[in-house]
């Protein structure tokens, strides 16, 4: 494993509420790791893959996007390409509970990578970054190990306390260092596990005092807030809160928006190799929605990445672009123009499907990004190229209910009806909620299949289920009446 951030680990500064620091001479060598780690991702050498993004974190352990994401695609891809899950010797070698605590994290995402289903191993990252202050990694992680833990067959209260517990801490160091809004916000994550644990133990008196004192300690805290008593008291110049403030605003008076521009303009030419003071200034001219500053904020972005090559400005140019085109759609569907509607799809997709193709090849293990590629594929009646797509986005949990409906409706379009039947009666037996709006879709796109292929008994009691959730979803009523 490589070494430097674990003595930075043990070295770290005695204040308690200090946030782990890495340099840019660490985050450069662990940059190194991560784009072997991909490489190797793309030959699906995915166990060494792993030990090349632990490698690298142990040099910068918040490295979420360049490491954390692309990790767990390819923990996934590893899992479903049958790799072996961790044993018991893996248990004790991989120690989640060793005194050094990026140590324990690190150990913690190797166990993770090597069984991304286990709710025990993300509980482990999720524990080990807290103690570790590793802040980044605990707000990636934290909405995962959530979403998991109330997944669970047969939920944990003690799961939403450790939550609770966690978050807590992380608001009373962010209050500590005079950072109230963040501070609230993960408060109010604390008081939500919360909320969940007393509804798994409705009977625990307890839970009942603690939601209010938390409560009451965010009501306190969003009135400091407000007032500014707190918040000014962690800035030093008075002024520059009120442009701090001034900045979050969503739409500023013009003479104030330039003011606001000038001045961050200006921060960004004192400072041009720092990333973070551009991207401040685009996400300023990006905020009133007006295309004259939008188009000027995607130039900036388009010139800054002619200079460096670093894909991330021509991905935020890009966003920019997209989020006009789908303003323009929104805006011809508002006032019904069906012909001005349907040029706006058509403009958007045009643009959407290469911009999505390209960053798939940037990024082959966000499972994400192809399942967004293959809904532009599908709205584009691509259906060839759309399923490869979502057969390889299906192996991320949090879509592959989508992806299996969208596989089926893909079939059905291509009159493939039997391949359809297949993968939606899948969908079907492995979803949990199956009242929610993605459910209901695939048991639609079910029965209309089982029509298709003639087995009409089957096709009724799909449809009947769907009136049982939903009396007047879709055109199922009209098409349950064809078997009376």
């Amino acid at each position: 494993m490589a070494k430097g951030a674990q003595n930075d680990s043990a070295e770290q500064t005695q204040d308690p509420n200090a946030r782990h620091v890495v340099d840019e001479a660490q985050r450069s060598k662990a940059r190194k790791w991560f784009d072997r780690a991909k490489q190797l991702a793309e030959t699906r050498s995915y166990d060494y893959a792993i030990k090349c993004f632990v490698d690298g974190l142990a040099l910068w352990p918040e490295a979420v996007e360049d490491a954390y994401v692309p990790l767990r695609g390819t923990a996934m891809a590893r899992h479903h390409s049958g790799g072996k899950k961790p044993g018991m010797v893996d248990g004790v070698k991989y120690s989640m509970t060793h005194k050094d605590p990026l140590k324990a994290m690190l150990n913690a995402v190797w166990l993770f990578s090597h069984d991304p289903s286990s709710v025990n191993y993300m509980e482990g990252l999720f524990k080990n970054a807290n103690r570790g202050r590793f802040e980044d990694t605990l707000k990636w992680v934290g909405p995962i190990y959530r979403e998991a833990a109330e997944a669970e067959k047969k939920p944990q209260p003690k799961r939403f306390a450790l939550i609770k517990q966690v978050y807590e801490e992380f608001g009373d160091r962010c209050k500590a260092r005079g950072e109230i809004k963040p501070a609230l916000e993960v408060y109010d994550l604390a008081l939500d596990a919360l909320q969940l644990q007393k509804r798994l133990e409705p009977r625990n008196n307890s839970l009942a005092n603690e939601i209010r004192d938390l409560s009451t300690k965010i009501t306190i805290l969003k009135g400091n807030y407000a007032e500014g008593e707190s918040f000014t008291e962690s800035l030093a110049d008075a002024d520059h809160q009120k442009e701090l403030h001034d900045r979050e605003k969503l739409v500023q008076g013009g003479d104030r928006f330039e003011e606001l521009r000038a001045s961050v303009e200006k921060e960004w030419l004192d400072n041009p190799g720092v990333p973070a003071k551009l991207i401040s200034l685009v996400d300023l001219l990006c905020r009133p929605e007006d295309p004259r500053y939008e188009l000027e904020a995607a130039k900036l972005l388009d010139k800054e990445y002619a200079k460096n090559s670093d894909y991330r400005f021509k991905q935020r140019a890009d966003d920019i672009r997209m989020k006009q085109l789908l303003r323009a759609e929104r805006k011809a569907r508002e006032v019904g123009d069906a012909e001005a509607l349907k040029k706006s799809k058509v403009r958007r997709l045009a643009f959407e499907i290469p911009v999505f193709a390209e960053r798939v090849e940037k990024y082959p293990t966000d499972m994400r990004i192809k399942f967004e590629y293959g809904m532009r594929l599908f709205n584009a009646q691509k259906f060839d190229d759309a399923i490869p797509m979502f057969q390889a986005a299906r192996s991320d949990p949090r879509s592959k209910l989508r992806c299996m409906l969208y596989i089926g409706r893909a079939f059905f379009h291509k009159k493939l009806f039997s391949q359809g039947v297949t993968i939606l009666q899948e969908g079907e037996d492995g979803c949990e909620i199956p009242d929610d709006d993605t459910a209901k879709e695939v048991t639609y796109w079910l029965a209309r299949s089982l029509e298709e292929v003639g087995d009409a008994e089957a096709a009724q009691k799909a449809y009947g289920k769907l009136l049982q959730m939903d009396y007047n979803y879709r055109d199922v009523r009209v098409r349950i009446e064809r078997f009376a």
